[in-house]
């Protein structure tokens, strides 16, 4: 089937959704469908035109414990809820709570009979950001998340109470403010917990190993991001691909930072020593990014250690542009 993108539009201080192409909602009746956790949810919300634009109208627009479609698709994922109004022009990391707009929200039309459509959620744009939710990918982190909730009952009892009342509202199939409250309280939990963080899903948090980088961090926000950077850099099969494009794009392997080739200044011993980094800091991730060979910068030992020195991490350009400045560098 086909795909439709439901837009966010200001008007009058007051955002509006709409709908292209322009003819793809028009008087049908909206579902949503999350296959991952096999149910249907009728959205209660129809495609109508509106001054001759295409929109979607919520059937009872008064009622606040009814959600319009975007900030119910974000619920369901368990994600922080958009605000319809672009009040500060900007994007700060990470999300929360009215702190911003989805400007695009991508659906897969799984079936249409003329009166009715089921959509897919497929992935959702932060305005201001050239961040998007990847929402199927969202949806399997859920399911995972559920599916491991007796282990995360063992050691941490109350997030997995909150992870089955989420689950629950969700698979009650009814629109209703009950999926944001339960979504809100297990945020809050996961935060408690882990820290503020967009970045994974509870039971990969759980799962990532512990990282020597963690001793030079304190605060649980330091140490969740620590470790899932730390994690991400050290994941064999992308730093591989992204050391073969850097050298295929470059013709060498050296520090973006200071420019050393170590296989020229320590020879064949030195040839492995170039290190991947995560160009993007964690913190500005969203829930289960994945990493590609081009989100990784090369850097050699010592820069890398200087970048994850202290909190907020130094960029790999700003180190780059010290390192010039200062005439302590190896480019020509």
């Amino acid at each position: 089937m086909a795909n439709c993108v439901v837009r966010w539009r200001p008007s009058g201080g007051r955002g509006e959704y709409e709908v292209v192409p322009s003819q793809a909602l028009v008087n049908r009746r909206v579902t949503l469908r999350v296959d991952q956790l096999g149910v249907d949810i009728p959205a209660e919300i129809t495609g109508t035109i509106s001054q001759g634009k295409p929109r979607l109208r919520k059937d009872q627009p008064n009622n606040r414990s009814k959600l319009h479609l975007v900030p119910l698709v974000m619920a369901i994922a368990r994600l922080p809820d958009p605000t319809r109004e672009d009040k500060t022009g900007t994007v700060e990391w990470p999300l929360e709570n009215k702190s911003f707009v989805v400007s695009h929200m991508k659906f897969e039309i799984v079936s249409d009979d003329g009166s009715s459509a089921v959509l897919r959620p497929l992935s959702a744009r932060i305005l201001h950001s050239d961040n998007a939710f990847d929402l199927q990918k969202r949806f399997d982190s859920l399911a995972r998340d559920i599916g491991k909730t007796p282990n995360i009952r063992i050691k941490l009892p109350e997030l997995a109470s909150a992870l089955e009342v989420h689950r629950d509202a969700v698979l009650a199939a009814t629109n209703s403010i009950w999926i944001r409250q339960a979504a809100d309280n297990v945020i809050a939990q996961q935060v408690q917990q882990f820290g503020e963080s967009n970045t994974a899903a509870i039971s990969t948090i759980e799962e990532l190993p512990a990282t020597l980088l963690e001793e030079d961090i304190t605060g649980k926000e330091g140490r969740v991001l620590t470790r899932l950077h730390s994690y991400r850099e050290r994941d064999r099969t992308f730093v591989r691909k992204a050391k073969a494009l850097f050298k295929a794009k470059h013709g060498r392997l050296f520090c973006e930072c200071c420019g050393l080739n170590p296989g020229i200044f320590y020879g064949l011993r030195g040839e492995n020593r170039i290190q991947a980094h995560h160009k993007t800091p964690v913190e500005e991730l969203l829930p289960d990014t994945e990493t590609k060979p081009e989100d990784l910068a090369m850097v050699c030992p010592n820069c890398h250690d200087i970048i994850h020195a202290e909190r907020p991490w130094v960029t790999v350009e700003n180190l780059h542009s010290q390192l010039l400045a200062a005439g302590n560098h190896y480019f020509k």
